[in-house]
């Protein structure tokens, strides 16, 4: 029988991911409950845990204002500006693409809204079949052309979305926590599997 293990990683990328799959635009938490044991509740209290690690509990309830490091370093504002750039047409924009104008964690913080507000609406697109469990031939067929062309065509844009984010998201995350260190903030003592076999026994 293999040993039961708790081996997950929580970093800034894992943190961001709950936050699109958990928050609304403004991020703020849809349905926490920190005492529900149902397969969500279980992935609510997971990532409830990890805020609460980083220092961001505040976030769980009034959304992203307190998300954002208060320290952002060069390297990251330097990356973030070069990504920008890459994405920027107009001469005026580019040029206030710059480091300097990004010190403010006011910026930084509305910045971080407004490219969160837009990835959201990708991430929608994206996990818009996730609920479908059955369906005919034809719907079949348009699910996996959609899928193909978000692979094509969308993803590369989540991407690069996602790296500003965790930029944006400052100095406080670059640690990362395995889930056992996680524990003594409330992390559920449940392993992806058997996290798996509670999903699949609630179908």
């Amino acid at each position: 029988m293999a040993e039961r293990k708790l081996n997950g990683i929580w970093d800034a990328e894992r943190v961001l991911q709950g936050l699109l799959y958990f928050t609304d635009d403004r991020g703020r938490i849809r349905d926490l409950n920190l005492s529900d044991d149902s397969p969500y509740g279980i992935e609510v209290r997971r990532f409830a845990a990890a805020m609460k690690a980083y220092g961001k509990e505040e976030c769980l309830y009034v959304g992203n204002e307190h998300l954002i490091s208060n320290a952002c370093s060069d390297d990251k504002m330097e990356e973030l500006c070069l990504l920008l750039k890459q994405n920027l047409h107009d001469k005026y924009s580019t040029d206030l693409a710059k480091p300097d104008i990004l010190k403010s964690i006011r910026e930084r913080k509305d910045l971080f809204e407004t490219l969160f507000r837009y990835r959201k609406s990708l991430y929608g697109v994206e996990n818009i079949w996730s609920g479908v469990m059955e369906c005919s031939h034809t719907v079949a067929i348009g699910i996996k052309a959609t899928d193909n062309l978000y692979q094509k065509h969308i993803k590369a844009a989540s991407d690069v979305l996602d790296r500003m984010l965790v930029l944006l998201m400052g100095d406080d995350y670059d640690k990362s926590f395995t889930e056992a260190e996680l524990l003594p903030f409330g992390y559920p003592d449940v392993t992806d599997r058997e996290l798996q076999d509670m999903i699949l026994d609630n179908w």
